[in-house]
């Protein structure tokens, strides 16, 4: 072999191994920065599963309080609110105050508007999204449900004036039907006193 060639393969084997120690730094750098980020990742999702841990959680200790606990946190979480409109924990606690069947501040026309807005920000996690969604569902099944409630209340009512004109009008015949027959026993009377009276000449 030539000094040339043994130079030239030289030179090709020193600028591979350039290249692949370049090539290996940026990945070296991308894979701390990939671990970086799913460690973020991985901190975010636990945080976020603390909080939904920590709303079912509240969900079961305000469905057993009493009147007035029930109160100071719906007005704690509003002063939150006040203070952080975008904070999503006090947001979302303030739509299961207001939908939760055992609340005394129960409102199911707001808790519908909130968790709608919740749920079109799309700015919650899949669970905190699974949990917002159940209680929309509910609410709205709830509201469907009032509804036909005070549907069937009105038929309800409405039969019940009929019910009442009709038997107003039973009443009416029932008078009237007697009056006749009052009628018809005074005709009655009056004929049988006529023929049993003798008849007088003159």
């Amino acid at each position: 072999m030539s000094i040339k060639v043994i130079i030239s393969l030289s030179v090709l084997v020193l600028s591979l191994g350039a290249c692949a120690s370049v090539k290996n730094k940026p990945v070296d750098k991308e894979s701390s920065a990939t671990k970086t980020l799913e460690i973020k990742k991985t901190e975010t999702s636990a945080a976020k599963q603390d909080r939904v841990n920590n709303l079912l959680l509240f969900i079961d200790r305000f469905s057993n309080d009493t009147l007035d606990v029930q109160k100071k946190s719906f007005n704690e979480t509003n002063r939150a609110l006040i203070e952080n409109k975008s904070d999503l924990a006090e947001r979302i606690k303030l739509a299961i105050m207001l939908s939760l069947p055992s609340s005394r501040v129960r409102d199911t026309a707001k808790a519908q508007s909130l968790l709608q807005d919740l749920l079109q920000e799309n700015s919650l996690n899949p669970t905190e999204s699974a949990l917002t969604s159940l209680f929309y569902e509910y609410v709205l099944d709830d509201i469907k449900q009032s509804q036909k409630n005070k549907d069937d209340l009105k038929k309800l009512d409405l039969s019940q004036q009929k019910l009442e004109a009709l038997q107003q009008k039973y009443d009416a015949l029932d008078r009237k039907l007697n009056d006749l027959k009052n009628i018809e026993k005074t005709i009655s009377d009056r004929d049988s006193k006529v023929i049993s009276k003798p008849v007088t000449k003159p």
